[in-house]
């Protein structure tokens, strides 16, 4: 015990020493990291979750953020420290979940890992700065909720079981991505009595139901849910997003080593059946790869750990490397040391392309060139040309924008990336909602929509719309591809 305090001392400074590096250096803000400091922005001026923001997530996430804006103030580094939190919370669970099937070097050398696969990337999928915090919030949940669980295997403590149910309740209320990890979840603690298993209930039940409430007391309704639920089935079942997952999934063979990676659930299944019955009669082993099988059924074939296949890693990873350990512990070592040192490299070569220092009325980051240089001429073009009370929409996507502006923008219609301009909302609805509801300005960036088949907005894409756009604004300002549109005088 005192060995495993030291190791995570030593992770938490090692941590903290790599930290200076990549702080305020991640993400990609004129995509979906804006949107997740607008969101929770406009909770705060009074909007409503799925009511009066569109919304594919659990609520959770944005409620935290919200809070930390409330207590904090509207900073870019308010999330930024919530995020290394965050992700100081996966490594050091990380650690002690590793260390109830591996020995305290492989189980630091795994956490070590962790830290430059998943935390230290500084493009849109990492844990610091990321594309949703819903994703990162329900990955620290779900590994405290799959520690407590092993516990209750091992020790029989109802409280771990409960623990565990709770845990499990927050990271569904942020992000359903680990959904199916209940059924092993219920299948484990299947016999712990009638009375402790209302109790279990009761526990997983407290955080969602919280959640939701605080939502139907601002406002939320059963009408709202129901027209939410239909546009997350359109945008589930949606032509593009089947098209957008099979370009990101086969991008991973031009992924170079880091490609290795993407085969890790089917490995998993290979060798659970190969080792099956030494696997069996080891019941916490057994379920931690059930477990990882079960989360990654999204990414099954393809784990791409340059996408969002990297939040799926850890637990992934951590039942490969369990699995090893029964026959094929002299490679371990090994295979974590190089991986460590393949993702510190990946890390730090793509901090070379994050040198545009951008200042903005909400803090202080750096980013791409291109993109700091877009927002920083569109907000101050918007501050000395627009009023507060203006909306002033950005398309197809560029919250960021309306968040360091204080500018509102349209909370439904935020993103209209080919995916939710033609499958999600529907062109057709588009615009008739914004005929009958004209913003004062509309941003309109060069975004390139390939994932999707598209090059960008009112081009490629959305020319109906944008006539609309051209027969009723003045075009006021145009760089580089960007243009500014006011609405005409009547």
């Amino acid at each position: 015990m005192k060995q495993d305090k030291i190791n995570i001392i030593i992770l938490v400074l090692i941590f903290l020493l790599i930290l200076p590096f990549f702080y305020l250096h991640q993400g990609l803000f004129l995509i979906d990291t804006g949107r997740e400091f607008y969101i929770p922005q406009q909770m705060l001026n009074g909007e409503v979750l799925y009511k009066d923001i569109f919304n594919i997530y659990g609520a959770l996430s944005y409620q935290i953020n919200a809070f930390l804006f409330f207590v904090f103030g509207q900073k870019i580094s308010v999330l930024s420290i919530a995020g290394v939190f965050n992700s100081l919370l996966i490594i050091i669970t990380l650690y002690l979940l590793s260390r109830e099937f591996l020995n305290k070097p492989i189980s630091f050398l795994l956490s070590l890992f962790n830290c430059f696969s998943l935390v230290f990337p500084t493009f849109l999928y990492n844990s610091n700065l990321t594309y949703s915090f819903a994703i990162v919030y329900a990955l620290s949940s779900f590994l405290l909720s799959l520690l407590f669980l092993i516990k209750y295997i091992k020790n029989g403590n109802k409280y771990c079981a409960y623990f565990a149910c709770l845990f499990a309740g927050i990271s569904i209320a942020n992000k359903y991505e680990f959904i199916f990890y209940l059924l092993i979840l219920a299948y484990s603690i299947k016999n712990i009595g009638l009375k402790s298993a209302v109790k279990a209930f009761l526990c997983f039940s407290v955080i969602p139901f919280i959640s939701y409430l605080i939502l139907f007391a601002q406002g939320l309704n059963f009408n709202d849910i129901k027209i939410s639920i239909e546009l997350i089935n359109n945008l589930i079942h949606a032509p593009l997003i089947k098209q957008f997952f099979i370009k990101t999934s086969l991008s991973v063979l031009n992924g170079g080593v880091l490609g290795l990676f993407a085969f890790i659930p089917i490995l998993n299944i290979i060798l659970l059946l190969i080792n099956r019955k030494t696997i069996i009669q080891n019941k916490p082993l057994c379920i931690l790869i059930l477990s990882a099988i079960a989360s990654s059924a999204k990414s099954f074939l393809v784990l791409n750990v340059n996408h969002m296949g990297v939040f799926l890693l850890p637990v992934c990873f951590l039942a490969f490397i369990a699995i090893l350990n029964i026959n094929y512990q002299k490679y371990i070592s090994f295979i974590l040391t190089a991986g460590i040192l393949i993702f510190a490299c990946s890390d730090f070569s793509s901090l070379q392309q994050k040198d545009y220092f951008m200042i903005t009325q909400k803090g202080e980051i750096y980013t791409y060139k291109k993109e700091g240089v877009l927002i920083n001429n569109i907000t101050d073009y918007i501050f000395k040309n627009t009023k507060p009370e203006d909306r002033v929409v950005v398309m197809p996507e560029g919250c960021i924008i309306n968040f360091i502006t204080d500018r509102k923008g349209d909370n439904i219609y935020y993103n209209l990336s080919p995916l939710f301009y033609y499958d999600v909302f529907g062109e057709k609805n588009i615009i008739e909602n914004f005929k009958k509801n004209l913003p004062e300005y509309f941003v309109i960036l060069p975004i390139d929509n390939r994932e999707y088949g598209f090059s960008f907005f009112g081009i490629d894409y959305a020319a109906d719309f944008y006539k609309v756009i051209t027969e009723n604004y003045n075009l006021v300002f145009s760089k580089n591809d960007t243009k500014i549109y006011k609405l005409s005088e009547p």
